[in-house]
């Protein structure tokens, strides 16, 4: 840590609870803190006295620190930084770690320079190994003695740091070791991805979180006082305390501005020389620097340009200063507290904001010159930067064709240490810079294409990874070779089945196919023969895809590459499993993603996860289906593919599984994204896994996600499915039925639309929960108005069962949960017939029907059974079978306040406080219930919603909800007219 001479004030607090910390982790109980506060307020002041403190207790300190590429930046940095100061200062301890951890061996900085000689380290890096290595390094050096990890500027943390970071927080476990992370906070926007991350850390159990305010007057003073020694008139010294508004940096540097001035002839009032004292910090920066020689003013502008740390090699060859008069610039700088040495060989800025002010003072001509400085000794000597480095003084100095091949390598470089999105971001740069390039200096845009899409695809950006997937096809020339073609077409059906477009998949899979001959045996073809397999499988042709799947292992082993195969024999277990034997289906998943595992077959071993957890969910065995999709998705996770297709599908679905278990929190939990960046499909599709939850529970507020959900149903039909049903049926409870009705129809043309099919499985429960609907507006209804409901419910109802017909392949079985959603379908089809007295079912066949969807749903799914005992015990209970009635609904409240269920509570209420009447028969009255009669009674007397929520010990939010259905019911306006009605009726006194 850089050492000042600054006293720390106003901080005692602060120190003590980091010093906590470190009291903590020198007992063995390691310990961490989140430490946040605007730019200059103090952070690096408290970290430097907490590392002398840990220093003076024999502590090791290490650390690291984020920094500003203006793009993206070189992943890992910190760690770079901190296990590079071993190796500088202890290299046998460094080389045994290494020895024990060889993974942390990849991000010494020798390793990662261009010109580096990477040798068998070239392969991709297991990013859990690599991950789990840092763990362990730092874990044996706390057994060595006490360890201090401090990471500092966070909010310009690569996303792969911050998953490293996290990865860390969360595992500290019992050891010699704490660590402190630090954060900008007034650089952290609404959108900035550290403002999730953060969130998430200080859940973790041993973190804590530290926020620096400002200091108050009277420590600005004393800092001041510190700063400027000579004396100052009050007026003046006022100015600056004002000026600082309790920031030290910023007092700091007002007092630095005025050092040298105090002398001088017009400084002893400030009267008339306020303008002397820049209005912006950066100008008060600025103002310091015109106190240092023009040598020392080049040397500052060259750091600058760099960055806020720059190496001595380099800012040697950059400046073109002779070395007795770089030392003597460089001396001249640290003395002013411009610079200041860094421990890596280097220097750096005294703050980041003084870089900044630097840089953007600049002449547009200065800094070109310098960036294309850089840019040529870095390309010369590669080992004095990273390809990361050489990209953006390239790009900044307009040397497009040296940039665009950094950029190459840099996206080449990221992907090995399993940081795909950086790596996106690179290749995304290049394909831009690329377009700008002369013919002769153009990279192979379909290759630099087909990169994009990979790393995007790797990244969870499908739609991205789509849309470059065509780009590289149509930029292939029309003489392309065959084989080339079929590769593109290839890795495109890879990014359709991602996005639920498979018969696309097909369609583009059967042509590449095409154009590759079977005769001799390749490995283009055995690869294509794998894909249009698991293309067929998607569409329901299980034998055509059986047939590929053989070909496919031919292939393989014509050509002695078993491998290959491994991705088709997790088709043919799929296949396996639709043919009803799931057990041999489980074990050869199992196997298969073993396999793929030890190969580094990410795709089919995420993909073979995914689908042991989709066979248990299939089956009913929803705890063993979450086991799996978990295990998916920390595999994922550990692979540093949380967002790609089956990484998200495998959160997707044990969200899924967890509602349907009953386990609502643990779905929200699986939901959430904070801390996270999940490409927009991704978030979208976890927040409607959120919705299903919020609108069972009865939140209104979850119709707010409706505007930004809806714009991605046309991508992703499982989005659709899962949250438009949610939705209507919220609407439903709210009162507003022909709403949730002309939603659940919005959806399904979507649907047809997306799927290209009119018969997908979903619509079944679509059709079963839009006669629900209808059926709880019966009883409000004319008689001619019942009769166009049951019309539209008779049109709901066969477009169900015509679904159960024809949307199911040929020889495929229903899942246990499609089972009991058609049984639920032809319950609620007899429900409405009973209540609108329309060719109304007997009352043994009706009972049957709903004591079957009790039992159908009763694989797990608690709250659907919960709701269908609700429906029986009506049936029942207008049958006059009153015990069974309230045995039914008793268990059905019971799952209801378990899962903090509204709508299914106020459905039990209304059943309670109903008297039975005959099955077929008409309702009199408004059928309002007996908590809403007491609503309508306190409305009637000009009570307010808080008025209400207060003396009836309910929140006002189910007091809107109350007064939303008394409305409907009575079919009035407003308030005033409900209570009119009320009283001309006889409901209120």
């Amino acid at each position: 840590m850089p050492r000042t001479p600054n006293p720390l004030l106003g901080r005692a607090a602060e120190l003590e609870s980091l010093l906590t910390v470190l009291g903590d982790a020198a007992s063995g109980e390691a310990g961490a803190v989140v430490l946040a506060g605007d730019a200059g307020v103090g952070k690096t002041r408290l970290l430097v006295a907490v590392a002398e403190h840990a220093e003076a207790r024999d502590f090791r300190v290490l650390v690291g620190h984020c920094i500003d590429f203006g793009g993206t930046g070189l992943p890992y940095l910190p760690f770079t930084e901190l296990f590079g100061s071993i190796d500088a200062s202890d290299p046998e301890l460094w080389a045994e770690l290494v020895a024990q951890f060889p993974a942390i061996g990849r991000l010494r900085l020798s390793q990662r320079l261009m010109g580096a000689d990477a040798g068998a380290g070239a392969d991709p890096l297991d990013r859990v190994a690599l991950f789990e290595d840092v763990l362990g390094a730092l874990h044996a050096l706390a057994a060595r003695r006490p360890v201090l990890v401090l990471i500092e500027d966070a909010h310009w943390a690569d996303q792969s740091t911050r998953d490293l970071v996290g990865f860390l927080l969360a595992r500290l476990g019992r050891a010699a070791l704490a660590v402190v992370v630090s954060y900008r906070s007034d650089d952290l926007h609404r959108r900035h991805p550290l403002r999730r991350v953060v969130a998430e850390w200080v859940r973790l159990p041993g973190m804590r979180r530290l926020h620096l305010g400002p200091l108050d007057a009277e420590d600005v003073r004393a800092l001041v006082h510190f700063l400027h020694p000579q004396p100052l008139a009050e007026r003046d010294l006022g100015v600056i305390v004002a000026r600082a508004e309790g920031n030290p940096f910023f007092a700091g540097e007002l007092a630095s501005a005025a050092t040298g001035r105090a002398e001088e002839a017009l400084w002893p009032g400030v009267a008339g020389r306020a303008d002397l004292l820049p209005e912006g910090l950066a100008d008060v920066l600025l103002v310091r620097l015109d106190r240092l020689s023009e040598p020392a003013r080049h040397i500052v502008a060259v750091a600058a340009v760099a960055g806020r740390l720059v190496r001595h090699p380099l800012l040697v060859r950059v400046s073109g200063l002779a070395d007795g008069a770089l030392d003597d610039a460089l001396r001249e700088a640290v003395d002013a507290n411009v610079l200041e040495v860094a421990g890596d060989g280097g220097y750096g800025f005294r703050h980041a904001l003084l870089a900044e002010a630097v840089y953007d003072d600049l002449l547009p001509g200065e800094r070109v010159r310098l960036h294309a400085t850089y840019a040529r000794v870095l390309a010369e000597e590669g080992a004095l930067g990273t390809f990361t480095e050489l990209a953006r003084h390239a790009r900044a100095s307009n040397d497009l064709v040296t940039a665009l091949r950094a950029d190459l390598n840099a996206g080449a470089e990221a992907m090995r240490v399993a940081a795909p999105e950086e790596a996106k971001a690179h290749y995304e740069a290049a394909l831009e810079l690329n377009a700008l390039l002369p013919e002769p200096d153009r990279a192979d845009v379909v290759e630099l294409t087909r990169l994009a899409a990979g790393a995007s695809a790797a990244a969870g950006h499908s739609l991205r990874a789509l849309a470059l997937g065509r780009a590289a096809l149509a930029a292939l020339p029309a003489d392309a070779e065959p084989v080339v073609r079929a590769g593109l077409l290839k890795d495109l059906a890879m990014h359709l089945l991602s996005l639920d477009s498979d018969t696309e998949a097909v369609a583009t899979t059967s042509e590449a196919l095409r154009l590759v001959p079977a005769d001799p045996p390749s490995q283009a073809r055995a690869e294509l023969a794998v894909m249009h397999a698991h293309a067929c499988m998607a569409i329901g042709r299980d034998a055509e895809a059986l047939r590929w799947v053989h070909e496919a292992q031919e292939q393989a082993a014509g050509i002695g590459k078993p491998e290959i195969a491994v991705d088709a024999q997790a088709t043919a277990a799929i296949v396996q499993r639709r043919g009803g034997d799931p057990q041999a289906a489980a074990e050869q998943l199992a196997a298969v993603a073993e396999t793929a595992q030890a190969s580094g077959d990410i795709w089919t071993e995420l993909r073979s996860r995914y689908n042991i957890g989709a066979l248990y969910y299939y089956t009913g065995e929803l705890p063993a289906a979450v086991k799996s999709f978990q295990d998916g998705q920390r595999r994922a996770r550990e692979l540093g593919r949380p967002w790609s297709p089956y990484g998200l599908e495998s959160r997707q679905m044990a969200g899924l599984a967890q509602f349907a278990i009953g386990d609502w929190d643990g779905a929200l939990r699986t939901a959430d994204v904070t801390g996270a960046e999940p490409p927009p499909l991704a978030e979208a599709g976890l927040s409607a896994i959120a919705m299903l939850v919020r609108t069972a529970r009865g939140d209104a507020t979850a119709l707010n996600q409706l505007p930004r959900l809806r714009p991605w149903w046309r991508h992703d039909g499982w989005l659709v499915v899962q949250c438009a049903p949610a939705a209507a049926e919220l609407l439903s409870f709210l009162g507003r039925s022909e709403e949730g009705l002309d939603l659940l129809a919005e959806a399904v043309g979507v649907l047809v639309e997306v799927w290209q099919g009119e018969w997908f499985l979903g619509r079944v429960r679509m059709s079963a929960i839009g006669l629900d609907i209808l059926a709880a507006t019966l009883s409000g209804l004319s008689q001619a108005e019942r009769l166009e409901a049951h019309r539209r419910a008779e049109v709901l109802y066969r477009a169900g069962e015509q679904t159960l017909v024809r949307g199911l392949p040929i020889g495929h079985r229903l899942g246990v949960e499609g089972v009991a959603w058609a049984v639920r379908l032809r319950a609620e089809w007899a429900r409405v017939r009973w209540l609108s007295g329309q060719d109304a079912p007997k009352v043994e066949e009706h009972i049957a029907l709903w004591e079957e969807a009790v039992t159908a749903f009763g694989f797990g799914h608690v709250y659907e059974q919960a709701r269908s005992r609700a429906r029986l015990a009506a049936v029942l209970r207008a049958a006059g079978q009153t015990a069974k009635a309230n045995e039914q609904a008793g268990l059905a409240r019971e799952a209801g306040r378990a899962l903090s269920a509204e709508p299914l509570l106020e459905e039990i209420r209304r059943l309670a406080t109903t008297s039975a009447r005959p099955l077929g028969r008409d309702t009199a009255g408004h059928a309002l219930t007996e908590r809403e009669r007491e609503v309508l009674a306190l409305l009637a007397q000009g009570r307010s919603n808080r008025q209400l929520a207060g003396q009836l010990f309910i929140s006002e939010k189910t007091v809107s909800v109350h007064v939303s259905n008394i409305l409907a019911k009575l079919g009035v306006r407003s308030r005033t007219e409900a209570a009119a009605v009320g009283r001309r009726d006889g409901l209120v006194d």
